[in-house]
């Protein structure tokens, strides 16, 4: 072949990853011959190794168009289109290679994994047959066969192909985390254990093993360690940005503080430097700003959803259909807000669709939300595709996402782009970014007009507070304080946020609060009995010089006997930089007030936003020691304790806060005005005036 020698050249720097050498090198051949074919191709690979995705599509369209047969460039032609959202192009790509190559497995292999993508599970053990077929050794084959087995409930069969699988590659820790993952389905979180540890004894130096092995552990109830199995991950990949973000929120949900300072500064560096798989609900539970926690939502939603489609345009007369997407319509803190807004919809004007990501529980509240919807789509287990189709073809015209960058969230679905108004509620208090949805619901408190430039969507402020709230919340009858473990005349401060809330400053804070009022106690919460957090977070009590009498615990209960303790307490103490926010309403509805004060971040401004609503704005303070000022203030005044729990129990229960239609309305109004947006081709901030209430 022409250019022979000159190419061998070219291809060598390019496998020692002088990619500008190798270029110019290609780029000097195909000068010389526009129609040298691998010159064009592998040009077009290292544009797309830099980053270059349309010039690299470019070369390589022009190799094929010399070579239609050429596979190799075929290949290589979709992972550029895949890297750039066409996933439909990458998929036609593949199969023109495996067209022109039928024996490759490694095509036919990637091929399968496009149809498992585009959730053509069938389809793509059909491939995922051929690749093992063609080459029984090729490892990934058969990991893509065992993934196509699993999404069909075929797990014994989806067991043995993941076994194949890591048997032949045993390092690659996603084929050895896949079969402990089938296994650990089958017999229990702590069979698939073995599995990675026999991994790792073969390659001690993976961090992404040791990762896959920290998940085990935590799944398997080995919090302490599983922390331990994170922090080696970090250590053999300092910028592992999964195991940074799960080691410190289990390091947060054990309260156990002590190297947290350094670790939330890697944390925070690794936002800075943009590293992939760091969290940004991980990011809520410290100290950052609005630009950091739309940073680390860019990255992560780039990651995980890849670049979004167009937007969608439908017209429509007659009611606006809305769909909700969520994993959480079951027993859930998202549930227990929202049950009665979708009851309270207006079925005149609007149609209400579920789509469950999630669990089916067989509970009251899983048939309470099932009843409440017009049509309930169980799509758990289904691909992003397949969902974001079905969601397409039922003509949804508002799509609100109820999940954000929380477990079980859905950031591929929302890149799919299956309606022409996306919105992001209630489940995620900061931005979304990827551009997933258009709008962010919020109100005057928590996403005041000046921090609009800090979000990447378009902001929707309802009237009184962004959270709505269901007035059908039964409070049970709680057992007086000694049953409880509370002194029966003593000021009992609480807080019964997750451990992952409270942290260092809090605790300093509240340990000047119960120094200054005599007896005093603080009650918290507890998962369970045996809860490490528990201890923990009793070490950090006595070292701030309080006895550990002064310290008590509940544990996890049902609901409505959880809401009664707060008849037990006296003043909800707010943690922050993430305020209390479900178990803020919680406390307000039961009767407790909740003192706090306003950050700069939407998850530190919720606490404000419902003492505001709910006629309280007294409970907000200015600042950390305004904050202790008045915590004491409330401890050596009975009175005023007495008046703000009445005040709760009275008007405060017809408040906007608790006025579940009301602000139903306010969201209906709220949809309408997005929907005529996009029908108009625009998008600006929108402001619900308290006239939509009565409408």
């Amino acid at each position: 072949m022409k250019f022979a020698a000159e190419f061998e050249r070219a291809l060598a720097v390019h496998r020692q990853g002088k990619l500008r050498e190798a270029f110019h090198r290609y780029d000097a051949i195909v000068k010389a011959d526009p129609r040298h074919a691998p010159a064009l191709h592998y040009s077009g690979v290292v544009l797309h190794q830099a980053g270059q995705r349309q010039a690299a599509a470019e070369r390589i369209r022009a190799a094929l168009d010399v070579d239609p047969a050429y596979a190799e460039a075929w290949s290589n032609l979709a992972l550029v289109l895949d890297a750039v959202g066409r996933h439909a192009a990458a998929l036609n790509a593949l199969k023109e290679a495996l067209r022109h190559a039928p024996g490759e497995a490694d095509i036919a292999s990637n091929l399968a994994a496009a149809l498992l993508a585009q959730g053509q599970v069938v389809e793509a053990e059909a491939i995922a047959r051929r690749a093992t077929a063609s080459d029984p050794r090729y490892a990934a084959g058969w990991y893509n066969l065992a993934l196509a087995l699993q999404r069909q409930a075929r797990v014994l069969e989806a067991l043995d192909a993941a076994a194949r699988a890591a048997a032949l590659a045993p390092s690659e820790a996603a084929f050895a985390g896949l079969k402990a993952q089938i296994e650990a389905g089958i017999r229990g979180p702590e069979a698939g254990r073995g599995t990675l540890e026999a991994a790792i004894a073969r390659n001690p130096m993976s961090a992404d093993l040791r990762f896959e092995h920290a998940s085990a552990l935590e799944d398997a109830g080995r919090q302490e360690d599983a922390l331990q199995a994170y922090e080696q991950a970090v250590r053999l990949e300092p910028r592992h940005g999964p195991a940074l973000s799960q080691g410190l929120h289990l390091r947060r949900w054990l309260a156990d503080w002590r190297g947290l300072e350094a670790a939330e500064r890697r944390f925070r560096d690794a936002v800075q430097a943009r590293v992939p798989g760091v969290s940004p609900f991980v990011l809520l539970g410290q100290p950052s700003t609005r630009a950091e926690q739309r940073r680390c939502a860019q990255t992560w939603a780039e990651a995980l959803a890849g670049a979004p489609a167009p937007p969608l345009r439908r017209e429509r007369a007659g009611r606006l259909r809305i769909g909700y997407l969520s994993a959480d319509f079951h027993t859930h803190a998202t549930a227990f807000l929202t049950a009665g807004l979708f009851e309270q919809h207006d079925r005149t004007r609007f149609e209400v669709v579920a789509y469950s990501l999630g669990a089916d529980d067989a509970s009251p509240m899983r048939r309470r939300l099932v009843e409440a919807f017009d049509r309930f789509v169980d799509v758990r287990g289904a691909a992003p595709e397949r969902i974001a189709a079905k969601i397409r073809g039922d003509g949804v015209d508002v799509l609100v996402d109820l999940k954000g960058h929380t477990a079980g969230a859905p950031p591929r679905i929302l890149a799919l782009r299956p309606a022409p108004v996306q919105v992001h509620y209630l489940g995620f208090p900061g931005t979304i970014g990827g551009g997933l949805v258009d709008y962010l619901i919020g109100d005057a408190v928590v996403t005041p007009p000046g921090h609009a430039a800090d979000y990447a969507e378009t902001l929707v402020r309802l009237p009184g507070s962004y959270q709505v709230n269901d007035r059908l919340r039964p409070v049970a009858a709680a057992p007086g304080r000694a049953a409880l473990g509370l002194p029966e005349d003593a000021v009992v401060y609480c807080n019964f946020n997750a451990a992952w809330k409270l942290r260092p400053e809090a605790f300093d804070a509240w340990a000047r609060v119960l120094r200054d009022v005599p007896g005093s106690v603080l009650w918290l919460l507890a998962r369970r009995e045996d809860d490490p957090a528990a201890a923990n977070l009793r070490r950090e009590f006595v070292a701030r010089g309080l006895p550990a009498s002064r310290l008590v615990f509940a544990t996890a209960r049902p609901n409505a006997e959880y809401l009664g303790l707060y008849a037990r307490a006296d003043v909800v103490l707010d943690s922050w930089p993430y305020n209390a926010h479900t178990t803020g309403s919680d406390a307000l509805w039961a009767g407790c007030p909740v003192l706090t004060f306003p950050g700069e971040t939407f998850a530190s401004r919720v606490g404000a936003s419902l003492a505001h609503a709910v006629g309280l704005p007294e409970l907000v303070a200015e600042d950390v020691d305004d904050y202790v000022a008045r915590a004491v203030a409330l401890g050596h005044d009975r009175g005023e304790r007495e008046r703000l729990r009445r005040a709760l129990l009275g008007p405060g229960r017809a408040s906007p806060l608790f006025d579940t239609v009301a602000t139903t309305r306010a969201l209906e109004a709220a949809y309408v005005a997005m929907a005529d947006q996009s029908r108009r081709g625009v998008r600006e901030a929108i402001d619900v005036g308290a006239e939509a209430l009565l409408q």
